[in-house]
């Protein structure tokens, strides 16, 4: 007798806890790291198990298995026979793109011209994210009107982020038909209202926090973590933060992404290309959660966005790069307790040093 879980179904070991997921239908369960340790063993024979525990073991396991069972996690094979005729899939696999992600952040509505239009089409990025902090409501209107220069591109997907104005809501959805052929994500922050809204291939969402960019990148908490079965997968292998990412600060300089401090030219004089083969560009890129401190003793890691531009400042390994734990996340897998993370009295050197201190929370 033995257990099968299906190809969605990961499972992750912390220090305290484990976790087990279906990234097909976005269950998470914590579970005991003894449960973890018999999953993890897919050779493991039940039935000769059972004949060695006592009763009450024998009955914290039929509880597991059922469990497994029961929320649809795996099923149960009768030989090794048919264990054996599963095949393993759980490999991550490259796209064929330069990078996946560009960060966008604008303060000049000229900036999303023909020139990188052309180099996002080259580079066969993915994924834009267009941020806005400073801009007039006519200049944002003008970037977003120039959406449609991406319509033979390989992006399948941009977000935007900007400040709320009613007047930004109105001229999306009277054009939302008209400015892109390409799924649009808007998010509106520091309303008074909150909602969401769909219109074909445009969403709308509405909130009421205030998204200080670029400092509010980077929080770490259950409701930000990603259950896609590929992202668990990537980030096994690469750094789930800056992986074949590439941003452009309000500034124009070209980085692993806008909050990093280390830029590799500017967009005025370097292409995105030239950037990239920028020696330096990718030393991030393979870092994984397994290498960070405190993060590869928590159960979370395959499936935390992590940041690599707000840390807490701690770690530095011997390639030179920062091993810290991201400085917004309040978990701790050593305790398996959330806390809020400002407030954390180990960590206020580093919200200094970053001139965080708005971001504290009153208590």
């Amino acid at each position: 007798m033995f257990l099968k879980l299906f190809d969605s179904v990961k499972i992750t070991r912390g220090a305290k806890n484990s976790i087990i997921l279906d990234a097909s239908t976005g269950f998470l369960q914590l579970i005991p790291i003894a449960f973890f340790d018999l999953l993890s063993n897919e050779h493991q024979n039940y039935s000769v198990l059972k004949k060695q525990l006592n009763n009450e073991s024998l009955e914290a396991l039929e509880e597991y298995l059922n469990f497994i069972i029961d929320n649809k996690l795996g099923i149960i094979l009768n030989s090794k026979k048919e264990l054996s005729a599963f095949h393993n899939t759980s490999e991550f696999k490259e796209t064929p793109s330069y990078v996946d992600y560009l960060i966008l952040d604008v303060n000049n509505s000229g900036v999303l011209d023909d020139v990188l239009v052309q180099q996002i089409c080259d580079l066969r990025i993915r994924y834009l994210q267009i941020r806005f902090s400073e801009l007039k409501l006519n200049d944002i209107i003008n970037v977003i009107s120039k959406l449609n220069l991406l319509n033979d591109s390989s992006i399948n997907e941009v977000s935007v982020v900007a400040n709320y104005d009613l007047q930004l809501v109105i001229f999306i959805k009277e054009n939302h038909y008209s400015i892109s052929n390409k799924f649009l994500h808007f998010v509106l922050h520091s309303s008074n209202e909150q909602g969401f809204e769909s219109f074909d291939h445009v969403h709308l969402s509405i909130i009421k926090n205030k998204i200080n960019i670029p400092l509010s990148c980077g929080l770490i908490d259950l409701k930000n973590i990603n259950l896609n079965r590929n992202f668990y997968l990537e980030a096994k292998k690469h750094n789930s933060c800056l992986h074949k990412k590439i941003a452009i600060d309000v500034k124009g300089n070209i980085k692993n992404c806008p909050s990093m401090p280390q830029s590799f030219g500017n967009i005025r004089d370097t292409t995105l290309e030239n950037a990239l083969k920028h020696p330096e560009f990718k030393k991030y890129w393979n870092l994984t959660k397994d290498s960070i401190e405190v993060c590869k003793d928590c159960e979370f890691r395959y499936i935390c966005t992590d940041c690599r531009a707000y840390t807490e400042q701690t770690s530095i390994n011997k390639d030179g790069l920062d091993t810290s734990k991201p400085l917004k996340c309040g978990y701790n897998p050593y305790t398996g307790e959330w806390e809020e993370w400002s407030t954390n009295p180990l960590k206020q050197k580093a919200i200094q040093a970053y001139g965080m201190q708005d971001f504290i929370k009153k208590i």
